[in-house]
């Protein structure tokens, strides 16, 4: 999905979640907007993680041989396990 339409899709789950003029519920409309992202595939993680959690991805990955792209995605995987906050 390009970024236009995550935008747009955001928009509409954020207008959808509360349309009223005044009083706005905030907190709605962020989950709204997060759960647009998540029905695009997508997560919203941190940019930096806790040193903590290197040291947790380290222990929990796979080892053993495996390509390079298996790798790098065991890692990202791995990261998003970690940080995940549901």
């Amino acid at each position: 999905m390009s970024r236009t339409k995550l935008i747009d899709a955001m928009a509409v789950a954020i207008r959808k979640a509360d349309s009223s003029y005044f009083n706005e519920d905030y907190t709605k409309q962020a989950n709204a907007a997060l759960a647009a992202l998540e029905k695009a595939g997508y997560v919203a993680v941190q940019k930096d993680f806790p040193r903590d959690i290197w040291q947790k991805a380290a222990d929990a990955m796979k080892t053993g041989q495996m390509k390079p792209d298996e790798h790098v995605k065991n890692v990202y995987e791995t990261i998003l396990k970690l940080t995940e906050t549901k």
